[in-house]
């Protein structure tokens, strides 16, 4: 197996590895602000609701492209 391979044989192991690097910011954190902080009322962003979708790739994944 080819580590392209490995990690493109679902979505959830192509998230774990984007998961992996260490960057600052991806793509998925755009997306994050977009949908969930541009309408957001909290002041607090250590308590998100959303706090599972943050930094998540493999919720980033699931969306659909736009164009």
């Amino acid at each position: 197996m080819t580590n392209y391979e490995n990690v493109t044989q679902s979505p959830k192991a192509l998230s774990d590895f984007l998961s992996s690097l260490p960057i600052i910011e991806g793509p998925w954190n755009k997306s994050f602000q977009k949908t969930f902080c541009s309408a957001c009322k909290k002041e607090d962003c250590e308590k998100c609701p959303n706090e599972e979708q943050r930094n998540s790739p493999e919720w980033w994944l699931q969306l659909e492209v736009t164009k």
